[in-house]
């Protein structure tokens, strides 16, 4: 299992990286998903590795949680750390992306969360066609779901700590980068296009590092906002 989607390393690593690091990042998606509202009262969890960056008291509101993940060491570390809703989660310990449209049709009503997945799909394909392609059909695959995602968008050697950002409507690179005053060479992990373009999302920076910066789009159905 890579370092990047799991495996006994990762967990050492975001263990560590819940207890300082990364806190103010946790704190941000916790903001972010308190406003989310699906109507299903059951959610499926599309790379839930340990659940490192869900509060409980998100996933305390729903009934019924399944999540997806390929890592075996996922189901105990997230039913330990998550010990309140450990009764109501259920895993499979499948390779999502080799069957997504078998997944999502298992759990029909189900709402959909894609939690930090997305943005390594570059990585694992090292392909960029082959990627985009890929989470262009997972987008319209969603298209009449209930659902989510929070993914890395660009990353780079930065060591400055910012504050999450809102855009409405789908905006390049280039102007998320401006305006949190940044510059220099950034990755881009190809998931520009998988949020709807008119859906509102945030960028919260993650500190994934002392040197190195992560901005994580988030985004979740218009249709799903309080009235």
């Amino acid at each position: 299992m890579s370092d990047l989607t799991g495996g006994l390393r990762w967990h050492l690593r975001a263990m560590m990286g819940s207890l300082y690091l990364w806190r103010p990042f946790f704190a941000e998606l916790r903001d972010w998903l308190a406003n989310w509202h699906p109507q299903s009262d059951k959610l499926l969890i599309i790379g839930a590795s340990a659940g490192w960056s869900l509060p409980d008291e998100f996933l305390t509101r729903f009934k019924e949680i399944h999540c997806i993940d390929l890592d075996g060491l996922a189901e105990p570390l997230f039913k330990l750390r998550h010990h309140h809703v450990r009764r109501c989660v259920s895993f499979s310990q499948r390779d999502f992306f080799a069957e997504p449209g078998a997944c999502l049709s298992d759990f029909p009503d189900h709402a959909v969360l894609l939690c930090n997945i997305a943005g390594q799909r570059c990585f694992q394909l090292k392909n960029a066609q082959a990627t985009l392609a890929d989470l262009t059909a997972l987008t319209a695959r969603l298209q009449y779901r209930e659902w989510a995602s929070y993914h890395d968008l660009l990353s780079a050697s930065a060591t400055s700590d910012y504050r999450a950002m809102e855009f409405k409507g789908r905006v390049d690179a280039a102007t998320i980068i401006s305006a949190f005053g940044l510059g220099g060479e950034w990755s881009d992990h190809l998931t520009g296009a998988l949020l709807p373009e008119d859906w509102t999302r945030a960028i919260i920076p993650w500190r994934f590092s002392a040197r190195r910066l992560h901005l994580i789009e988030a985004g979740f159905s218009p249709t799903c906002r309080p009235s």
